[in-house]
């Protein structure tokens, strides 16, 4: 992969998350991209993407089986490697693009979904949203398919922290 931008994860959390990575351009599951893996309170973790990708999405699962399946939220199909790219989650999820600018295009969203695990999304020029329970506004995530206050870009490449429990 010549150009890439990374997703890290860090688990800020007193429990364990279960991160995945997923790609659905226009809501259609393309297994190209996934990764899936345990994360323990305090430990980090990180996935690249080719700077081309559209579509991707990542997210945290909890109260999963030693298998990464079974997930009380931010469930889906396929277990610790998920195969439905997070259609099915119901969760809060952050969502990458590469713009036809040159430019990474990026959010958080929970559209028909929850926030399930409190969610600080960083990019690489230092720009964040952040999604608490009971306190997200539109400008920092998708509610509704037309809150598009919520979207950030930045320069192609570069690494995006995925804070769980900010």
């Amino acid at each position: 992969m010549a150009h890439a931008f990374r997703i890290h994860f860090h688990n800020n959390c007193p429990y364990t998350i279960w991160p995945a990575v997923g790609k659905a351009p226009n809501g259609r599951p393309d297994n190209s991209v996934h990764f899936g893996t345990r994360l323990n309170s305090g430990a980090g973790v990180s996935f690249d993407v080719a700077d081309s990708e559209r579509g991707i999405r990542a997210w945290g699962r909890t109260g999963c089986d030693v298998n990464g399946a079974n997930c009380k939220t931010g469930a889906c199909t396929g277990g610790q490697t998920c195969n439905d790219a997070g259609i099915t989650s119901h969760a809060l999820l952050s969502e990458y693009g590469a713009g036809n600018d040159g430019r990474e295009y990026w959010n958080l969203s929970y559209v028909g979904g929850i926030i399930n695990i409190p969610t600080r999304l960083t990019g690489p020029d230092g720009q964040s949203v952040l999604c608490l329970p009971g306190n997200c506004p539109p400008d920092q995530a998708f509610q509704g398919p037309e809150d598009f206050k919520a979207v950030r870009s930045s320069a192609a490449g570069g690494t995006y922290t995925h804070l769980f429990c900010p």
